[in-house]
Formats: structure tokens, C-alpha cells, sequence
């Protein structure tokens, strides 16, 4: 049995984008007007600075999926440092692993009474998964992005579970 590792990072959001281009201007303007009149302009200067180094730099985040053994991990990876697990979900527990809108999921997807969790890349051309399973609080649903390898992985030993 293999160790499958999935790495997906999120697609930054236009908002965040446009703010990180504003923090960056709004610096360099500062430095510039700061070498005519320091007293003005040195302070919001150096604090355009550090908002535009915490958005772009300690602002990226990724998904972390590995199979091994019959157990699924997830984990929030923050500027390449951090890392959080969200959580470890048995196979045994596994109801589903389908394609997003897929029939045997419909039902799922239209529940409001179950926990969600967004683990996909927010890209729109992105093949997204819907896992669905039973956890402490009943019938939970993760979206995910896993690879073929995955996939082929999780099928060699419960075949039954996954659609693809």
C-alpha cells in the first residue's frame, strides 16, 4: 500500500488581488512622498508596507489530501509554514466518492442539514470530488480535488465507493 499526497493551493480571490496591488501603490507612494516631507508620510509608509507583505506573502493557502491505508487526512496548509489538520475521515465510514453533481451525490448537495467544507482550489476548471461520509455528527460532505492516482488508489481496495 502507497502514501497518496495531493497538494492543492487556492485560487486567490479578485478582492485580494486588487488589495494587494492597492497596499503595494499605496507603499511606494508613501516611500516616495516620505523622502520630501518623513514626518507625514514615513508612518503610513512603513504600515502600506507590512499589509502588502502579510496579503501577498503569508496570505497563501493550500489543501493537503493523503491516502494511505484505508484513511483519508486533510490538512490547511498557510504560507507554505503552517500547517492544520481539518481532519481524518475512515473508509469504513465512506458512504461516496463521486464527481461533483453527480446523481448518487444530489441528494447530499441539497441538504442543508449537513456539515460542508470547501477543500477545492476555486478554480473553475478544476474536477471536483464530493465525499461524503458519516461522522460524530452525522452525514458530512467534503469537496476536494484528488488526482487519478488517488482515486486508482482508493479503488484497488473499495471499488464500490468510488464514481468517477
Amino acid at each position: 500500500m502507497h502514501e497518496k499526497l495531493v497538494i492543492v493551493p487556492r485560487k486567490k480571490s479578485t478582492v485580494k488581488k486588487v488589495l494587494n496591488m492597492l497596499w503595494f501603490v499605496l507603499a511606494c507612494v508613501s516611500f516616495v512622498l516620505a523622502m520630501f516631507v518623513p514626518i507625514i508620510f514615513l508612518i503610513p509608509a512603513v504600515i502600506f508596507a507590512a499589509l502588502w507583505y502579510f496579503q501577498s506573502f503569508r496570505g497563501d493557502i493550500e489543501y493537503e489530501y493523503t491516502y494511505f491505508d484505508g484513511e483519508f487526512r486533510f490538512a490547511k496548509i498557510k504560507a507554505k509554514r503552517k500547517r492544520k489538520g481539518l481532519g481524518m475521515v475512515s473508509m469504513e465510514d465512506v458512504i461516496t466518492i463521486a464527481p461533483k453533481g453527480d446523481r448518487s451525490v444530489y441528494k447530499y448537495e441539497n441538504d442543508s442539514n449537513l456539515t460542508y467544507k470547501d477543500l477545492t482550489s476555486g478554480d473553475s476548471g478544476a474536477k471536483v470530488y464530493e465525499l461524503v461520509f458519516k461522522g460524530e455528527k452525522g452525514i458530512n460532505r467534503y469537496e476536494i480535488e484528488p488526482d487519478e492516482d488517488m482515486l486508482d488508489e482508493v479503488m484497488v481496495k473499495y471499488p464500490r465507493i468510488v464514481i468517477k
